[in-house]
């Protein structure tokens, strides 16, 4: 649970300290200035991403009540996090990295939208089937008229009106 929340609290300012260690770590490791331009509107997008996908996690009722990611979000958190951080050191196998991060970017959008989707059918269903047991409650034990009693008989212009219960 320790780790959920970890990753509760770390996602959205992850969306903006990940991106920028890529710049920091290509300014240090030596890239070109063409590739800096071309690099800050990776970031951008990569920043904006990184706010959906952690957007579409804590738009799930249940995350946000437990305070705590799903164990799913966790492991592509994970691997999304790594590869971002990989990316930053300017390797031989960047332009690998940053197209497995691309995917895993994917896969945790993907991820996100398929849970919300399935915990908001759940919650639908519930409160569907309170509502029929509700419905069934009400309508199980028809009342029958009361014939006891005093009856207020209110005479009108139009003549004597019909008792009223």
């Amino acid at each position: 649970m320790i780790i959920r929340r970890a990753f509760f609290y770390w996602q959205f300012p992850a969306a903006v300290i990940l991106p920028a260690w890529i710049l920091v770590g290509w300014g240090v490791f030596a890239a070109t200035g063409w590739q800096i331009i071309g690099l800050i509107v990776g970031v951008m997008m990569l920043t904006v991403a990184m706010l959906a996908t952690a957007a579409l996690i804590f738009a799930r009722k249940d995350v946000r009540a437990e305070r705590a990611v799903s164990w799913l979000d966790v492991g592509l958190l994970t691997v999304l996090h790594g590869l971002v951080i990989a990316v930053g050191f300017f390797t031989e196998a960047t332009g690998l990295l940053g197209t497995l991060a691309i995917v895993a970017v994917i896969a945790l959008f993907w991820s996100g939208i398929i849970q919300l989707v399935m915990e908001t059918r759940r919650r639908v269903r519930e409160a569907l089937s309170n509502y029929e047991a509700q419905a069934a409650r009400i309508t199980n034990t028809p009342r029958r008229p009361r014939h006891d009693g005093d009856y207020i008989v209110i005479e009108t212009s139009d003549g004597p009106a019909s008792p009223r219960i």
